[in-house]
């Protein structure tokens, strides 16, 4: 089992989104659209543990976003995660907000670090927001050469952050918290 912190988008920046996983996914194309459950997001952290003190988060999380303005982003390209996932990614603009936002986060579960996957950890964390996983070759090529079709660069805001505990039967929304502003 696994927690999943996600930072989460204004409505047009997630329209924006869905309008690519749409593309893709009329294409005939795995796409992110299919995944149960799953919605536009940036994660922030990974933890794979069978348990997560969710009180405990739920209050960290809160007087965090208490203190947290809306967060601007920039799409400002595709990606790809060439791994045994196989992700193509719509790439974040990393920033100083940004990358401050997302040690933040990480600290409100300092107990659960070593329970961390190793590509959330600081410094090597790829801020992105995924378009399709678990793709071949051939679909990841044809996915990248839709780029063209793609509403990208495009800016938004993250707005709010979200805590989801993911199995291999389900994904379920454990809370969010607004960002103050």
């Amino acid at each position: 089992m696994s927690y999943v912190f996600e930072l989460t988008f204004d409505p047009a920046t997630e329209a924006i989104v869905r309008t690519i996983w749409r593309r893709i996914a009329s294409a005939g194309l795995p796409s992110s659209l299919n995944a149960d459950g799953y919605r536009p997001h940036v994660s922030l952290a990974v933890y794979d543990v069978a348990q997560l003190d969710e009180d405990v988060c739920y209050q960290r999380a809160t007087a965090f976003a208490r203190e947290t303005a809306p967060i601007p982003i920039h799409l400002s390209h595709l990606g790809v995660f060439v791994n045994w996932e196989n992700v193509v990614f719509l790439g974040v603009t990393p920033t100083q907000t940004l990358l401050a936002r997302h040690q933040q986060v990480l600290d409100l579960c300092s107990g659960q670090r070593w329970h961390l996957r190793e590509y959330y950890a600081p410094g090597l964390w790829t801020p992105h927001v995924t378009l399709a996983f678990d793709l071949t070759r051939r679909q990841t090529l044809d996915i990248l050469s839709m780029s063209w079709e793609m509403p990208i660069p495009a800016s938004g805001v993250l707005r709010a952050l979200h805590l989801v505990e993911v199995t291999p039967d389900y994904a379920r929304d454990v809370f969010t918290c607004e960002f103050a502003g």
